[in-house]
């Protein structure tokens, strides 16, 4: 017997899709935060390390805080909404401030600023956005079908955003003069 169908093509395009925000945020972190943190700031990769090490530490325990914290939503925008929406908006504000360290701070507090903001945005913001919006699959079809479908559109737009950041962030750094010296 085939399981009823809830979505059409462009449901799951459109969920995948979703996916490129929280791609833009991952893809600058994973690809550029340690060069501008060491070429640029001037930081210690060593002490970088740990402290992104640590942050991690933290991270897989908020995981499991939010996914409660989802779980127990009620409100008028559903389980999910509410915690991608606080979510985008707290990742573009903590996005800007690793990426803005003032140089007017000591060295000890650039590193302090730079923990607080990479774990407020890695292990928070993050997480309560890409957390909510996993649960989605979940909550807009019962048929494992579909959602297999919505993951492999998600990981596409995530795959592609990725490609596209890397791409275009080293021409336009390479345009405006190749970086600190």
């Amino acid at each position: 017997m085939q399981e009823k169908t809830y979505l059409k093509w462009y449901n799951k395009v459109g969920y995948g899709s979703g996916d490129i925000a929280g791609n833009v945020v991952y893809a600058f972190l994973s690809s550029f935060v340690m060069i501008y943190l060491t070429n640029t700031v001037g930081l210690h990769p060593g002490v970088v390390g740990t402290l992104i090490a640590a942050s991690k530490l933290f991270d897989g325990v908020t995981d499991i805080f939010f996914g409660a914290m989802i779980d127990k939503t009620k409100s008028r925008l559903g389980k999910a909404r509410p915690w991608m929406l606080y979510g985008y908006i707290g990742c573009a504000v903590t996005l800007a401030a690793i990426f803005a360290i003032p140089e007017s701070l000591g060295k000890t507090a650039q590193y302090a600023w730079f923990f607080i903001a990479y774990t407020l945005l890695n292990a928070v913001f993050y997480t309560a956005n890409n957390i909510a919006y996993s649960t989605l699959t979940a909550l807009v079809t019962k048929n494992s079908k579909e959602r297999v479908q919505m993951g492999s559109y998600r990981f596409i737009f995530a795959f592609g955003t990725s490609l596209l950041i890397q791409s275009v962030t080293i021409w336009a750094v390479a345009a405006c003069g190749g970086g600190a010296e």
